[in-house]
């Protein structure tokens, strides 16, 4: 995804955590490719299990009918021996990839959390605009893989929303779970390391990240591939599916997802100590993956309830990150708006649904505005320049928090943060009417000046509803739309 040049070290960590969860990384597999091992593997580990299951128990049986007078064969005893121990071998190693597997995907979670978590509420809702929008800026809105590309970029997507939700509904007091607030602590929920905040981030928060990212990981399952790609692997996998096509696929995602949370990568190993902390452990675990797998099941049956701190997020994140071929980023601001669609047909909740638009807006994190700058006065000028938003939480929903990357049609590293209103946006044709006035031939110079590798042809508008901004963040370089510098213009 990432140019070679020009890349921040915290632009290169997002980079890594998407790799390490559906993409290609040096030296270890990633979360999804090793749930497709598993799902591969899985037929031939359960049947060596059930054999050798079946071979114990049926000698254990003979032995057990030798009349209490005869000595029980010694080598049947030391058969039986050997296949316990073959057992034993097997579970030991079956059980030591699925920790793998979970330790993997913890520490990718933990990763997540340190690029988006800070030490209280605001920091928290900064970093997490910037990793939201690093993601979004990975996209560069066309090409022949950016339906895998978009793929890949969901599943942390999603879990930085589910956790953001979380916590505005946790702080308007909109949740009602008992599990939830059970552990919740409003003075402890961002102090790391402390006893509440370790046991809030066990019971609650990685739960949830889990089923956001691993959702649709059932996709991996070799079943979903024929029936997506075909036995000779000759049709698009984000081709559009029929009715009944949809149906099985969605059934089968489902039934698969939940057996590789439950079986996959199931609970963590149990703690040295003493056996009421052994029997603690134990109930906590059973209850976190509970918690994970009824949030899954729920947001798949579409019930209205806790579920949705998931299935808003997806839902939300499979527009910004379609898979369509037909995709277009002038598209992304209807995601909010078919939320909101959503819960006036009670589709899903109005109060979750409205507390979920008002952290994201209109305009979805890292998308390219494009607006119509002031002079020193105030005075609207006779152009547009380009800008990107990059803040959660919007004082009105359809003016976004922006950087502004474009000054004087001169791309710049250094900008000052501004919230763009409706009348200078020129996704709304109020704004766009004001620049019909202007000479037609300075408004193709003006988006020559300001398009990557610009081609006449392609301009079919002079004034562009949006931008683009993949090129300017990645091959470029300028990856500084969060630095203090430009905040404290």
């Amino acid at each position: 995804m990432l140019d070679k040049k020009f890349n921040t070290n915290y632009t290169i960590g997002v980079d890594s955590v998407v790799r390490a969860i559906s993409g290609k990384s040096r030296g270890q597999k990633s979360l999804f490719k090793q749930a497709e091992e598993y799902f591969q593997n899985e037929p031939e580990n359960k049947r060596k299990l059930q054999e050798l299951t079946e071979q114990v128990t049926t000698l254990q049986k003979e032995l057990d009918a030798t009349p209490l007078f005869k000595f029980k064969p010694k080598i049947k005893l030391l058969k039986l021996e050997k296949l316990e121990k073959e057992l034993n071998n097997e579970q030991l190693v079956q059980n030591k990839a699925r920790l793998v597997r979970l330790h993997s995907a913890i520490d990718v979670c933990l990763k997540i959390l340190s690029l988006t978590e800070g030490a209280d509420f605001d920091e928290t809702q900064l970093k997490s605009a910037k990793y939201l929008s690093t993601i979004l800026l990975f996209s560069p809105g066309e090409g022949k893989r950016l339906a895998e590309l978009h793929q890949s970029l969901k599943p942390s997507y999603r879990a930085v929303l589910s956790l953001r939700l979380l916590d505005k509904l946790l702080m308007g007091k909109g949740i009602k779970n008992a599990h939830i607030l059970a552990y919740y602590d409003p003075q402890t929920r961002y102090e790391i390391g402390k006893p509440d905040s370790v046991c809030f981030t066990q019971s609650i928060v990685l739960p949830i990240m889990f089923a956001a990212i691993f959702q649709e990981v059932g996709l991996q399952h070799p079943k979903l591939t024929v029936l997506l790609e075909g036995l000779q692997g000759d049709q698009d996998r984000y081709r559009t599916l029929d009715k009944d096509e949809r149906v099985k696929v969605t059934k089968l995602t489902n039934k698969f997802t939940l057996e590789y949370l439950q079986e996959g990568l199931g609970i963590q190993q149990g703690i040295i100590g003493t056996a009421e902390d052994k029997k603690a452990f134990l109930e906590a675990e059973n209850k976190r993956i509970q918690f994970q797998l009824n949030l899954v099941k729920d947001a798949s049956s579409t019930k209205v309830g806790t579920s949705e701190i998931i299935r808003i997020p997806q839902i939300y994140s499979s527009i910004i990150f379609s898979t369509k071929r037909e995709f277009s980023k002038s598209t992304l601001p209807n995601a909010s708006v078919l939320i909101a669609q959503l819960a006036s047909k009670n589709k899903i909740s109005s109060q979750v649904a409205n507390a979920f638009i008002s952290i994201v807006g209109k305009f979805p994190m890292g998308y390219g505005v494009v607006y119509l700058p002031k002079d020193m006065r105030g005075i609207e000028l006779n152009h547009y320049e380009y800008a990107i938003v990059i803040g959660l939480n919007p004082a009105k929903l359809d003016e976004p928090n922006c950087r502004l990357v474009s000054r004087n049609l001169l791309f710049s590293e250094y900008g000052k943060n501004e919230v763009i209103e409706t009348s200078r946006n020129m996704h709304y044709e109020t704004a766009r009417k004001k620049l019909k006035r202007v000479d037609p031939k300075k408004l193709l110079q003006i988006r020559q000046t300001l398009t990557h590798k610009f081609d006449p042809k392609k301009a079919q508008q002079l004034i562009p509803l949006y931008w683009e901004g993949y090129n300017y963040f990645i091959v470029e370089g300028y990856q500084n739309l969060w630095n203090q510098v430009a905040q404290e213009e």
